[in-house]
């Protein structure tokens, strides 16, 4: 029988600034990357964490489970308080997400799809508990450039833009607000 593939553990040790929000924090992370994912997916992953960054924030099983969202915020007792989903998950999925947390954020990055998959499920989804983005990288910099095994990095997040530099990348991010 063939054996299983394992996850690959990266670290990363970022220095946040989110002037937006007034959030000033150093976090030091572990992520998983599962063996169908790549880098460049890992760090829109991470562009997601840094984005809502909380003391209770958390990365998910994620790909190896479909109960769960990518990242999410619970509260002491369980609760589901974000769920934060990425790509472009079905009008079932974000209904599912809904009914599970008190907030619910998608973030997707295609720039090719975005636009017909939003027109085709707004008319159809109550946005009371529910915030769509579109992340743009406006950079010529791919994301996967700033990942090793061991990161260290920057990143600052001023209102719809953000920055994620290491000691010799930076890239330059925008982060559109659709609903």
């Amino acid at each position: 029988m063939p054996m299983a593939l394992s996850a690959t553990i990266y670290k990363a040790n970022i220095s946040l600034s989110n002037l937006s929000h007034n959030h000033y924090e150093d976090y030091s992370l572990t992520m998983a990357m599962h063996p169908s994912e790549n880098e460049q997916r890992m760090m829109k992953r991470l562009l997601c964490f840094l984005l809502n960054a909380s003391e209770n924030l958390e990365f998910t099983r994620g790909l190896s489970t479909t109960e769960e969202p990518e990242i999410w915020e619970r509260s002491l007792t369980g609760e589901i308080l974000h769920w934060i989903e990425m790509g472009e998950p079905t009008l079932k999925r974000i209904k599912q997400a809904q009914g599970k947390a008190r907030q619910v954020s998608v973030y997707t990055f295609n720039t090719n799809t975005y636009q017909e998959w939003f027109e085709k499920l707004k008319a159809k989804l109550s946005f009371k508990n529910l915030a769509i983005y579109y992340i743009s990288n406006e950079s010529n910099i791919e994301l996967d450039s700033l990942c090793k095994k061991s990161m260290q990095l920057s990143c600052t997040i001023e209102d719809d833009s953000m920055y994620l530099s290491s000691d010799d990348v930076m890239i330059s991010l925008k982060v559109e607000k659709l609903k």
